[in-house]
Parts: C-alpha cells; structure tokens; sequence
C-alpha cells in the first residue's frame, strides 16, 4: 500500500482571500496528521485550485472537516465551493 493523500478540488468566491485563510490553517491542519502538498492553480480558470494533502490517517484527517477551526475557516474564506478525493499512490 502507497501513500495516502486528500485533495481538493476549490472555488472560492475571491481566491486570494480563500488562499491567506488557506495558508493560515497549516499548523492547525497538521493537528489531524495532515502535511500541506503542492497547491495548483487551474490553468485555464484561476479562481479554481487543487489542494493536496498528505495524510498519516485518512479518518483522523477527515475529523478536520468537523473542527470549529475549519468551520470558522470556511466562513473567513467566503463559504467556497469543495470537492473532495482520496486517493493512494501506487508503485
């Protein structure tokens, strides 16, 4: 078995306010086993991002989705649109 990650398909409603909460939360984040992997940047729509995430527990990183931190993150960072992927590497 691989390596574990999250990531993080992101729209926020203004991307470098979602960015600085983003970058605000890291130490927060590593609380849940989760280490901050490349951050992208759609190329053909820039207010869209894809987060990775390394994870040591995917269910212990998933409680960080339920924290009053990530909650109070969401609000900072205009409520944007999210969607979520596991994924193991392999080989």
């Amino acid at each position: 078995m691989g390596s574990t990650s999250i990531m993080i398909r992101v729209r926020p409603p203004d991307f470098d306010t979602w960015l600085a909460v983003h970058h605000a939360n890291k130490e927060l984040r590593r609380e849940y086993g989760i280490s901050d992997g490349p951050l992208y940047r759609d190329a053909n729509d820039p207010d869209v991002a894809l987060v990775h995430w390394n994870v040591e527990d995917v269910d212990r990183a998933l409680q960080w989705f339920s924290s009053d931190a990530f909650k109070a993150a969401l609000v900072r960072a205009g409520m944007p649109e999210r969607e979520l992927w596991i994924a193991e590497k392999w080989g």
